[in-house]
């Protein structure tokens, strides 16, 4: 199996349940992004994981030729940036979480992890 179809068959169903809970559940992710900041641990080892996570991605894969590849390397360096700002910058977090929340933009970001997992999806198992 090619890398990008393993990390497809991955990433994809993953956006796409959380894109349906965003939905689904709107007011338990409001209620994550806004209990974010009282848990700094969970923060710190959040942004670990996704550090690693996003390194050892960006290690494997990162071409940059067709779509799904590129889609595919964006996830990569996107979870990388993420991790890192998570470690480096947790107040910016925090504030981030809390606009978030307040602006109602919960459904905006379901609507692009629907998006992009439909897509990921689509390329993984139907392609």
């Amino acid at each position: 199996m090619d890398i990008t179809l393993l990390l497809a068959s991955l990433w994809g169903p993953a956006l796409l349940l959380i894109g349906i809970g965003m939905f689904i559940s709107r007011a338990y992710y409001t209620r994550i992004y806004r209990d974010l900041e009282k848990d700094t641990l969970a923060v710190f080892l959040i942004g670990m994981v996704m550090l690693v996570a996003g390194i050892a991605q960006v290690l494997f894969h990162s071409i940059w030729n067709t779509l799904p590849q590129i889609v595919i390397s964006l996830l990569g360096w996107a979870t990388l940036v993420k991790g890192a700002v998570f470690i480096v910058a947790p107040s910016f977090v925090d504030k981030a979480g809390d606009r978030w929340a307040n602006m109602n933009l919960i459904p905006v970001a379901g609507a692009l992890m629907l998006l992009i997992g439909g897509y990921v999806t689509w390329v993984a198992y139907f392609v």
